[in-house]
């Protein structure tokens, strides 16, 4: 009998809650871990809490577990909330921050080249690129302040 890998549409529906925030911690450390290190490192209430919850992510092949009692990350899936970051580890940074940092700093160039041509075309230009940084760093604070795991991770 061979084991039913879930498609990533399954997963999104499975993987919610303490589970999430478990995967979120193991994608940002990606080193093998005890479930003590992550139960410590999720900030679950107890070992067998984060068992629960490692062996969910092992059933459903996202995570595997060695000789040694040590969980890793098998399988990079972003369900959920996870599809707004981008990277690698301790790099998982919101989709939004790069346009935000682009379109801010095109901004602050074409402010200072349009300054020498006031006229109500680049007025215009500039207070719709504004707009449209307020409207990114928005968006980028937003999925920042909804990752599943707090920045302020104990290590």
């Amino acid at each position: 009998m061979t084991k039913q890998v879930p498609t990533d549409d399954e997963l999104a529906e499975l993987i919610k809650g303490k589970t999430l925030s478990v995967y979120w911690y193991m994608l940002r450390h990606p080193v093998p871990m005890t479930a003590r290190e992550i139960q410590r490192g999720a900030e679950l209430s107890s070992p067998s809490l984060s068992m629960h919850h490692l062996e969910r992510l092992r059933q459903y092949g996202l995570v595997e577990k060695d000789v040694h009692g040590q969980y890793s990350v098998t399988r990079d899936v972003r369900v959920g909330i996870l599809n707004q970051f981008m990277g690698k580890g301790r790099l998982l940074v919101p989709r939004y921050l790069f346009y935000a940092t682009f379109y801010t700093s095109l901004t602050a160039a074409l402010g200072t080249l349009l300054i020498w041509y006031i006229d109500w075309y680049s007025l215009s230009l500039i207070v719709l690129l504004v707009s449209v940084c307020t409207v990114l760093w928005y968006e980028t604070l937003k999925i920042w302040r909804a990752q599943p795991f707090p920045e302020g991770e104990k290590e």
